[in-house]
């Protein structure tokens, strides 16, 4: 039998896992089926060769679900040449995985210290005004890529998504609605507030997330990219809690 691995795509719950396992156990030749969220992968055993093309033809009647590349039998390296040169270049898989995030706050630091000289001098109220404001803005804009894959995800492990629903769709808007409020420096003590609140709760369907060692998704950067939960989630929902303290007393 022929094992095969394939990183997938669209994977945001239990229920997402459950529906892409049922569906690859009917492809043709296929024996054996095993799928899972983080990482997000699809395990195939079968009497023949199995191939990408071919996944996402029998997955595309699910609609948002997709194999992106092929993945070693163990599961850590992918095969394509981009994967391969990550794994090798970085030699840390947690540097790695968080690479996206990594990125982001590398780019919101660089444009703050920009903004910064322009203004003559660092002023530490400004920056961390404008590093709140452009976190939100930008974390928002990935949650609504795919707004209800997020809200899907969300409810996994947020307090009051979990309890009302409709929270996972309206929370990239409120994201939204903080970042512009910080860069315009509107009502401070009412978004700082407002933003402790906020925090606060999201903090605490994190810690319970990790500390119970649930295997889900972070959903902080929407459906776009795979980021497990774990103590990172807890250090930027922990540091964004702390500069709004710090601003509001």
């Amino acid at each position: 039998m022929t094992e095969v691995v394939f990183e997938l795509s669209g994977l945001s719950c239990g229920s997402c896992v459950g529906k892409v396992k049922e569906r690859l156990q009917g492809l043709p030749g296929v024996a054996k089926v095993e799928v899972t969220l983080v990482p997000p992968q699809a395990r195939v055993g079968a009497a023949r060769v199995v191939t990408v093309d071919e996944v996402n033809e029998w997955l595309a009647p699910l609609g948002k679900y997709r194999a992106v590349e092929e993945v070693e039998p163990g599961g850590s390296a992918p095969l394509s040449a981009g994967g391969a040169a990550a794994e090798a270049a970085g030699g840390d898989r947690a540097v790695v995985t968080y690479r996206p995030l990594l990125i982001l706050v590398g780019y919101l630091l660089a444009a703050i210290a920009a903004a910064n000289v322009a203004r003559g001098g660092f002023e530490a109220a400004f920056s961390m005004r404008a590093f709140m404001g452009g976190f939100f803005v930008a974390f928002s804009f990935f949650k609504m890529l795919d707004l209800r894959g997020f809200a899907s995800a969300y409810r996994s492990y947020d307090l009051v998504a979990a309890a009302v629903p409709a929270w996972g769709l309206v929370y990239p808007f409120v994201e939204l609605g903080l970042g512009l409020a910080y860069l315009a420096d509107w009502q401070p003590r009412a978004v700082n507030a407002a933003t402790a609140l906020v925090m606060a709760v999201s903090l605490a369907g994190v810690l319970r997330a990790v500390w119970s060692k649930q295997k889900i998704r972070c959903a902080c950067l929407g459906t776009v990219f795979n980021l497990p939960m774990s103590t990172v989630t807890i250090v930027e929902d922990g540091v964004m809690l702390a500069m709004a303290l710090i601003a509001l007393f």
